[in-house]
């Protein structure tokens, strides 16, 4: 995945392993119910010879009023198939149209965030203040607070600050304070408070930036 600020270019890296078979124009088309990316070009491979390896490109362009970066679509490799003569290796006149179902591809709000780490985070939280800031509570199904720390850390794509990433063997109560910079240069920050007591661990996570709708998708990103 190749980010930028209205498009998504994702990358498709096709090998040829088929003896006596070469593949042209190759391309990955893509499909979703989703209104937050739509599939504006590709660039196929032009041809790929058995034991080659090459590239082909679909370009995404990001919806104007998208409230959230997550999308899930469908994958299909297409191609052209041209057997050649097992001798001369002379391809035939005749090629043949091929379709192969590939694993679906997710794209993700942390996508487009970049780990960032502040030298002071008491600091640059207030410094932020409470503007625009989000709250939000739900539970995880991690067993421990070190997964569900790290399950925060991954879906956000934010990078942990103050040494908050050690956490104590066996805590019940954990505060993470995470940082990263989202696509256009807009700082963020994050408080999450993990606990684990009877129940499923809960999380209760706070996100600061200056950008209110930047704090939005951050808050919502873990359903």
């Amino acid at each position: 995945k190749h980010i930028m600020d209205q498009h998504v270019i994702l990358q498709f890296i096709v090998q040829n392993t088929v003896e006596e078979q070469r593949l042209d124009n190759v391309h990955v088309a893509i499909d979703s119910d989703s209104d937050v990316f739509e599939s504006i070009g590709e660039i196929p491979a032009e041809s790929i010879a058995y034991g080659s390896t090459a590239n082909c490109f679909t370009i995404l362009e990001k919806g104007a009023n998208a409230e959230s970066l997550n999308a899930e679509f469908s994958c299909e490799l297409k191609f052209s198939l041209v057997q050649l003569d097992s001798f001369t290796g002379d391809p035939s006149v005749d090629s043949f149209e091929e379709e192969y179902p590939l694993e679906n591809l997710e794209i993700f709000t942390s996508d487009f965030v970049a780990k960032t780490v502040v030298p002071d985070f008491r600091k640059s939280w207030e410094s932020v203040g409470n503007k625009n800031e989000m709250l939000h509570k739900f539970g995880l199904n991690e067993k421990s607070i070190s997964a569900a720390a790290a399950a925060v850390v991954d879906c956000l794509g934010m990078q942990s600050c103050d040494g908050t990433d050690k956490i104590v063997p066996g805590a019940k109560h954990h505060m993470l304070h995470l940082s990263g910079t989202f696509l256009g240069g807009i700082s963020a920050l994050a408080r999450c408070q993990i606990s684990q007591t009877a129940g499923p661990i809960v999380v209760k996570m706070a996100i600061r930036c200056e950008d209110e709708s930047v704090s939005k998708m951050l808050s919502e990103c873990i359903a």
